[in-house]
């Protein structure tokens, strides 16, 4: 994977980093023309929207974008997940990338280029010896959404992490395929995507005979959302919410009957 592995024993922590990777980003690539030393990926706020096609670039710019680019979405994939927002809207542009897309690439790597050290950290908080087979795992897991972020389609911005004995294993944002109608729609579909990846690591850890605490928790931020999770709400306004993303309603039904393992809950920040 390219990455270096860097094991503190004394705080039982496994960190991934990318100190090649990073310094082909200054040796390959012009990152003195962005904004001295962002301490965000991208511009809070800001959206990349297609450009015109007489503001494209070059073809020789076009590869060098797709490049750089490329070398984000790994970096994104392994030890930097914070940046995967806003290399998904890099990702976005392959075909038709201007000015603005190729210094917004440069303010990544800038920001990367600031926090060398930086990486994905596996520290679990508590430890296992192995022995008690009755030893039950803790899966969590959080979804958020962005509405309507895309101004081209409108579609909204799905994000979720899902953490294993509080190690963020799975971490996704994704536009989503459909146009949410509200806010509540949108942070139902990012919920929905979030359980079922959720599922995929407890019957993984199930497979291989492990136990895991049950019900896992799903945290959400939005108060209607949650009502809906838990089927609370039947309210007409909601009446237009596709059909299978009420598959969060079922697994809360196989939660009343002891059979799964879905309890929804909220989060205020």
């Amino acid at each position: 994977m390219g990455c270096k592995l860097n094991f503190d024993k004394e705080e039982n922590s496994l960190t991934f980093t990318q100190p090649v990777m990073i310094q082909s980003f200054s040796d390959e690539y012009g990152t003195k023309e962005c904004s001295n030393d962002p301490v965000t990926p991208m511009e809070p706020g800001r959206i990349l929207v297609s450009g015109n096609e007489c503001d494209l670039v070059s073809k020789v710019c076009q590869t060098y974008y797709r490049s750089g680019v490329g070398k984000l979405l790994h970096m994104m994939r392994w030890p930097r997940p914070e940046i995967q927002n806003s290399v998904r809207e890099l990702a976005r542009h392959f075909q038709g990338a201007v000015d603005g897309h190729v210094k917004a690439m440069h303010r990544v790597m800038q920001y990367v280029i600031r926090t060398p050290n930086r990486g994905l950290t596996l520290k679990p908080n508590r430890v296992w010896d192995g022995n008690d087979r009755n030893f039950e795992l803790i899966i969590e897991e959080r979804s958020d959404s962005n509405y309507a972020t895309c101004p081209d389609t409108r579609r909204s911005i799905s994000g979720w992490s899902v953490r294993f004995e509080s190690c963020p294993i799975i971490n996704k944002s994704v536009m989503q395929k459909v146009v949410a109608l509200s806010v509540t729609e949108a942070e139902l579909y990012a919920s929905v995507q979030c359980a079922q990846d959720m599922l995929f690591v407890w019957k993984i850890i199930k497979s291989i005979g492990l136990k895991v605490k049950l019900p896992m928790i799903l945290e959400l931020d939005n108060k209607k959302a949650v009502d809906i999770a838990n089927n609370w709400s039947v309210a007409g306004r909601t009446m237009h919410i596709d059909t299978k993303q009420y598959f969060i309603r079922l697994l809360e039904d196989f939660n009343r009957k002891d059979n799964i393992l879905l309890n929804c809950d909220k989060i205020f920040r």
